[in-house]
């Protein structure tokens, strides 16, 4: 009998290409890009070094990207803060490719805080790595910092064109013990590279919200056809989940639900956190979800919270206050931080909201901020007045104070405003 090696050997080589692409056709880009800048040096409230935090956060991650294509980008770390070459202060300490605990963790320990922040250098060096990778191949960058560039760059510009490329790229940032007035650079990042912003302000709380991104990256693969696959009519009703008029919006999210259509939970999902706003429909489609996939409706809320339109993050954050987990006299909760960040708003409405939000949620370790915001010279009456409503809730016994330096303003509206209240508060 005559046997056909060439016939067997082709039949292998086609069978381990087979398995190599069925393990490899959803393996991920991931770029992280950490911040090891002087200010990493400092402690957070729990007494840890900020960079040995991102440290044991980012040592948790390792089992999570075994499977991944990895990189890892790091400034700072050489030339000390305002030195000459700070800002140029960049390295490609780990090309993507595929992972290695042992190089990832020797790379992570050999971290030093020292320089400048340059954000907007390390997205160029970023795009620069992603760009020779395959096109269709999902990517993430995953941005570590804790504050703004310091290099005169602007990292918003250079996420928004990274986004605009076609190569399949999200941009996320993790926000740590980031001070509330640059929290909108960080999270404008975050937006434009149509990624999610989160922050933490401690070295548990970084673990935490760092494994969240991780896993969200991952989960944020297409999924499987079978079980995307809509019926006829299931694409007929998520097509009008974007119909010009609301009524129809409501009533295709209503008829979904009805029909309890779970396929279509990504597209309900996507409409909540999109820009397009009616109370009626937005509401609906929510519900919708709620029914469908109630795991989702927190984060997508959340990326509702980042959207462009006033009205959505009005909304978003309304949705979110009863759902948005417990709060403390100590620490601030991740909504809470969210809502603290809202005080200083440029929009009024948005203000007053937050400052509502967290005396409903009897957010103890919210004083601080609310005192500030009581003092300083931000003034329009309607959130001015929330914001000290919600002091004399949660820390009655600092209203006086604030509101004697709040006198002292440089805005005669806030000086007179608080005149007025201090008397109202007198009797």
């Amino acid at each position: 009998m005559n046997f056909n090696w060439r016939a067997l050997v082709l039949a292998c080589v086609v069978t381990l290409s087979s398995i190599f692409v069925q393990q490899t056709a959803h393996a991920t880009d991931v770029l992280l890009i950490v911040d090891s800048s002087a200010s990493m040096s400092k402690s957070t409230s729990d007494g840890v070094r900020r960079i040995d935090a991102a440290k044991q956060s980012l040592r948790n991650i390792l089992p999570l990207l075994r499977d991944d294509q990895v990189g890892l980008v790091s400034f700072g770390h050489r030339v000390p803060a305002n030195k000459p070459g700070c800002c140029g202060d960049i390295e490609s300490t780990i090309p993507i490719g595929p992972f290695s605990a042992s190089r990832f963790s020797s790379a992570v320990d050999s971290l030093q805080p020292l320089g400048n922040t340059p954000l907007a250098r390390s997205l160029v060096i970023a795009k620069d790595l992603l760009i020779s990778r395959e096109k269709d191949t999902s990517k993430a960058i995953i941005v570590l910092t804790d504050g703004n560039d310091t290099c005169n760059g602007d990292p918003q510009a250079i996420a928004a064109e990274l986004a605009r490329m076609g190569i399949n790229v999200k941009i996320h940032v993790v926000g740590f013990a980031v001070k509330p007035k640059e929290v909108a650079q960080l999270r404008g990042i975050a937006q434009q590279g149509n990624g999610m912003y989160v922050m933490a302000n401690d070295a548990n709380s970084l673990k935490k919200v760092l494994t969240e991104v991780v896993v969200e990256v991952q989960n944020d693969q297409p999924a499987p056809s079978p079980t995307r696959e809509l019926s006829r009519i299931e694409k007929a009703l998520v097509a009008r989940l974007s119909d010009a008029d609301f009524s129809v919006r409501k009533q295709a999210a209503n008829t979904l639900r009805k029909l309890k259509a779970v396929a279509t939970a990504p597209d309900l999902a996507k409409r909540v956190h999109d820009d397009l706003y009616v109370s009626y429909s937005k509401d609906a489609i929510l519900n919708a979800l709620k029914a469908l996939a109630p795991e989702r409706v927190e984060e997508s809320l959340w990326k509702a919270m980042d959207s462009k339109n006033i009205h959505v993050r009005f909304w978003a954050t309304k949705n979110l206050i009863p759902v948005g987990g417990g709060t403390s006299h100590t620490k601030l909760s991740r909504l809470d931080q969210a809502l603290v960040n809202r005080l200083t708003d440029k929009d009024f409405t948005l203000r007053k909201q937050a400052a509502n939000g967290l005396s409903q949620r009897k957010a103890g370790a919210a004083v601080p901020h609310l005192v500030k915001r009581v003092q300083d010279d931000l003034y329009v009456s309607y959130s001015k007045d929330a914001v000290l409503n919600a002091l004399k809730v949660l820390g009655p016994e600092r209203v006086e104070d604030a509101l004697l330096k709040a006198m002292e303003s440089k805005n005669s509206d806030v000086r007179n405003w608080a005149t007025a209240k201090l008397v109202d508060t007198d009797s």
